[in-house]
């Protein structure tokens, strides 16, 4: 009675001798993926020369940097003391038609450019200025 075994059971003896074989063969063998699995990262690259932004492709803010020019005025003609009032505890000099306590910042016109004035001391004959970062004094033009 041993041809009586169906196909179906001799498929699956069959099968299962396949996979037993092929089990062990796998078990032996090292896999060469699983040695070199680092994984290639992700490199962006923000150039703002190159594309817009999807989302908001009217925005502005991945145009070019304005950076902020800051002009040296060397000699100051342009800036006259042209008068010193006010009490002792509060001193006042007026620059080019305009009034400045100590500690005051203005925008002042010298040689047709707007210069930052910062009035740092206001003495009897003179005041002690800082344009652009470098400190300047004054004195009272004669009359």
């Amino acid at each position: 009675m041993r041809n009586s075994a169906t196909l179906p059971q001799t498929c699956f003896w069959l099968l299962l001798l396949f996979f037993v074989g092929f089990r062990t063969d796998a078990a032996q063998a090292p896999a060469p993926a699983q040695e070199a699995t680092a994984l290639p990262k992700s490199l962006f690259i923000d150039d703002v020369s190159v594309g817009k932004d999807p989302f908001f492709p009217r925005s502005t803010r991945r145009g070019p940097q304005l950076k902020e020019v800051i002009a040296i005025v060397e000699n100051t003609p342009d800036l006259l003391l042209k008068g010193v009032s006010g009490t002792s505890s509060r001193r006042l000099a007026i620059i080019n038609n305009r009034t400045f306590e100590v500690g005051e910042e203005g925008e002042l016109k010298a040689k047709g450019q707007s210069v930052r004035v910062k009035c740092i001391e206001i003495k009897d004959k003179s005041v002690l200025i800082r344009i652009n970062g470098i400190d300047r004094e004054l004195l009272l033009s004669p009359r």
